[in-house]
């Protein structure tokens, strides 16, 4: 055993982590598009208008993006 992770030098990385990392960002893409959606569309009904659910759709995936792009981008 590795004295400083306390696993066998031959044992494979964890697939969990990797796929708790991907489930992760699947939850954030969807979370950010489903919640610009709906700022939009309250914008849409206190405005009475019909285009700015389509805007708030693009800019929570674009903050959603900017989002994953520094948690997990960067390092």
């Amino acid at each position: 055993m590795s004295a400083e992770t306390g696993r066998r030098p031959d044992a494979p990385e964890a697939p969990a982590l990797t796929e708790s990392v991907a489930w992760s960002i699947t939850s954030y893409l969807l979370a950010g598009a489903l919640l610009g959606a709906l700022a939009g569309w309250g914008v849409d009904h206190l405005l009475g208008t019909h285009f700015v659910v389509g805007i708030g759709l693009v800019v929570g995936k674009a903050m959603t993006l900017y989002y994953l792009w520094l948690r997990y981008g960067t390092h």
